[in-house]
């Protein structure tokens, strides 16, 4: 069978960094800037539970043209919410072409209804498991409309296919360690696509995937898309010290209790990581109690700059992410939030809240 593996794009310009092209280009082209722009992973594993009889397209529409005109049996779709209209129209395309169509990730995860409107199958939840299946069931002509699982045991995840991707159009490639968030943030659909059991990888398998992507790519970038790699302290310390010879060069994701940790942030740097994603959100009290009702989040703010300045000594910069808009901001606290970056000698990332699907805000 031929299948086409795509992640859609609205444009050719990035919704992360408005429409100005050039500024675009800059974000995405910059070795220094740290960035996300990479291939899509899910599409990768799914890649590696294919079996080598299938013949298998990748198709990132942010740098390959997609002119739908591929002759392919099976198009596959992973979308989060910003790309499901393009999603829909590219699937829809496909199907008028008798083309069978499915679709998967968070988006239709969290609202499969809609996604099985347009698709002919859709996928709920991780494929590890499923999608195997669904290629079985399409071969002996009955497959399913849906396809439902979570909470797998990730510890038998494959090494992505990285070997299908031309290397030359990113300056980053993405592994994963973990899966699963124990926070419970209303703004995020993190618990909701994959639960709030962490469940993570062994150090042999991260090694396996960084060796694989070594081999097509040299010594490039690597970033953990982890939504919070270092939760299981035991168990990062073991990956950490399995990959350090390595010498990769890697961002990762977290939370700010990082900083809490100075045996933690000296292994990160001498590992090899430059870069730590941290969400920080607001700077308003009553904002934090809004989208964590425990309160953790409120409780780390009042360290935010001690916190930033140990991460920093090691080494190590911090690229934060804030949220704009939020029921008590005002004109002076994004002000505020101006200045605590620059004060801090951050780089940062403003969104504006977004009630996605999924989430309770």
């Amino acid at each position: 069978m031929k299948i086409g593996l795509i992640s859609p794009f609205k444009n050719k310009v990035s919704t992360y960094y408005s429409n100005n092209l050039k500024l675009h280009r800059f974000f995405d082209t910059n070795k220094n800037v740290p960035g996300f722009f990479h291939p899509n992973l899910a599409l990768l594993t799914l890649a590696a539970l294919t079996p080598e009889s299938n013949q298998i397209t990748l198709i990132d529409e942010r740098v390959d043209t997609l002119t739908f005109e591929e002759d392919f049996d099976i198009v596959g779709i992973s979308m989060i919410t910003a790309q499901a209209l393009r999603g829909y129209e590219i699937a829809k395309q496909f199907k008028q072409r008798g083309i069978y169509t499915v679709l998967g990730g968070i988006h239709p995860t969290v609202c499969p209804e809609e996604a099985g409107t347009i698709g002919d199958t859709v996928f709920i939840g991780e494929a590890e498991n499923t999608w195997p299946r669904f290629l079985e069931d399409f071969k002996q002509g009955s497959p399913k409309n849906v396809y439902k699982d979570s909470g797998i045991d990730i510890s038998k995840s494959p090494v992505p296919r990285y070997d299908l991707i031309d290397t030359s159009k990113y300056h980053i490639l993405p592994l994963q360690t973990t899966r699963g968030c124990p926070h419970d943030c209303s703004f995020c659909t993190v618990k909701a696509a994959f639960g709030p059991k962490y469940r993570i990888k062994s150090p042999k398998q991260i090694v396996k995937e960084l060796e694989a992507i070594r081999c097509v790519a040299g010594n490039k970038r690597c970033i953990f898309n982890d939504d919070n790699m270092f939760v299981n302290k035991k168990k990062t310390f073991e990956i950490l010290e399995a990959i350090t010879p390595m010498k990769v060069i890697y961002f990762a994701q977290t939370d700010i209790s990082v900083a809490d940790d100075a045996n933690l942030l000296r292994k990160l740097r001498e590992s090899g990581c430059v870069t730590l994603f941290i969400g920080f959100e607001s700077l308003v009290p009553e904002n934090l109690v809004y989208i964590d009702k425990t309160e953790w989040k409120l409780k780390q703010s009042q360290l935010y700059s001690e916190k930033c300045k140990r991460i920093q000594s090691h080494g190590i910069q911090i690229l934060g992410s804030f949220m704009v808009g939020l029921d008590y901001d005002s004109r002076e606290s994004l002000l505020r939030m101006k200045e605590f970056v620059l004060e801090n000698n951050i780089w940062a990332q403003f969104l504006f809240v977004t009630p996605f699907p999924g989430t309770r805000t």
